[in-house]
């Protein structure tokens, strides 16, 4: 009796190891692939949100003094969103996208350097609800890895809708590394429909994915076994492609600028600097370190504006 007591009371012990084991499992999962989804409406109605995105009191591209359309079109099953700013005679069209947590508000004020460095007028804009933001459907975004997935199909529509063609990826944490993801997994698809990705500028991207994932398992204090079995589900979910989710890997072939600040605590310096060691001697790789200014945020810092403006514009004119 005593025999069979232990026996279930170890199995019963296996049976709750197990289920920590996979409540965990999940739980970090979900912390990678999901958050929730920020509305218009939300940021629209805080004047925290307002500031945190560094538009204040402005509300769309008119506030900029652009014209817009709003634009609906699907990536795969998802429904995005999205403002179109077309310049009569522009061929080149700038994507802005944003990164985590924010929608395309927090993309706008990045309209004003092109104002102010006189290219407001050469290039036709786009600046989508990325999946899970804004008007957008809400669906897991995988460390900017199906933000890729929406970037081509927002090039796709725009060259179907609009015949453009000729594109500069302009993108923020997530979206620059989706913006990344697409100029090298995509390469294909794109020369099939003719478009032409031809500078991009990522502002505090994730460099790494992999290693991202395991500074934030480390700062949880997730048990490295966990983290072990996370990043193979990851990976997995990802097409088996997590060890070159790394700028070192995707970049090279197109002009890019990297914009970064030794003060981002979510996209540090140091994660950025062991992958821009191994592009530094490509020359179409140009890196930009500002000493001030958080994550996405170094435009919004008053120091770095005059300069941020002046290193995006040299860039796009030469």
């Amino acid at each position: 009796m005593a025999i069979e007591v232990l026996i279930a009371i170890n199995v019963l012990f296996l049976i709750f190891l197990f289920l920590i084991a996979y409540v965990s499992l999940r739980y970090f999962i979900n912390q990678i692939e999901k958050y929730p989804r920020v509305t218009l409406e939300e940021v629209y109605d805080s004047k925290k949100l307002r500031q945190k995105y560094n538009i204040e009191n402005k509300a769309n591209p008119m506030d900029y003094g652009f014209g817009y359309e709003e634009v609906g079109y699907k990536s795969g099953k998802i429904q995005l969103y999205g403002w179109y700013i077309e310049n009569k005679g522009a061929e080149k069209t700038v994507i802005i996208s944003h990164g985590r947590g924010v929608n395309r508000l927090s993309s706008i004020q990045y309209l004003q350097i092109f104002k102010d460095t006189g290219l407001d007028k050469k290039y036709n804009f786009f600046i989508p609800d990325l999946r899970n933001s804004g008007m957008s459907d809400v669906a897991r975004t995988k460390m900017g890895y199906n933000f890729a997935q929406d970037i081509f199909h927002t090039m796709e529509m725009l060259s179907e809708k609009y015949s453009k063609k000729n594109f500069i990826l302009y993108g923020f944490s997530q979206g620059g590394m989706g913006s990344a993801i697409v100029s090298k997994y995509y390469q294909s698809a794109l020369r099939k429909k003719g478009i032409v990705i031809e500078k991009m500028i990522l502002d505090s991207t994730i460099s790494n994915v992999k290693k991202r994932i395991k500074s934030d398992a480390k700062k949880r204090r997730v048990p490295k076994f966990i983290v072990s079995i996370v990043i193979r589900i990851f990976n997995l979910r990802v097409g088996n492609h997590l060890e070159n989710l790394r700028l070192s890997y995707l970049l090279k072939r197109i002009p890019t600028l990297i914009i970064q600040s030794k003060n981002d605590k979510a996209t540090t310096y140091g994660m950025l600097m062991g992958e821009y060691n191994k592009l530094a001697n490509f020359e179409k790789i140009q890196l930009k370190i500002f000493e001030k200014g958080a994550h996405t945020r170094i435009y919004a810092e008053p120091e770095c504006s005059a300069e941020y403006t002046k290193t995006v514009g040299e860039f796009l004119k030469n």
